[in-house]
């Protein structure tokens, strides 16, 4: 069995980054980590057995989209 990756790894960002394209191009490409019982719950379970905290990918999602929101907010006009 493989070993989680370290807790202050990007997985979480690219998820929420995935999930956000996902929902900007009506795509799925998450859906496979997403599952129930797949790559990403199991890097969560690798992650709070460690004792770091972790959050859902509907909360990775809501990171990234405040983030994108904020940066595109900030844009300079053209």
């Amino acid at each position: 069995m493989a070993t989680c990756p370290a807790p202050t790894s990007t997985t979480p960002v690219a998820l929420g980054a995935l999930l956000r394209l996902d929902s900007l191009l009506g795509t799925a490409h998450a859906a496979p980590f997403t599952e129930p019982g797949g790559l990403f719950d199991r890097w969560v379970d690798g992650v709070v057995r460690k004792g770091y905290p972790s959050y859902s990918p509907a909360q990775e999602q809501a990171v990234m989209d405040e983030l994108c929101d904020f940066a595109d907010g900030w844009s300079l006009p053209e």
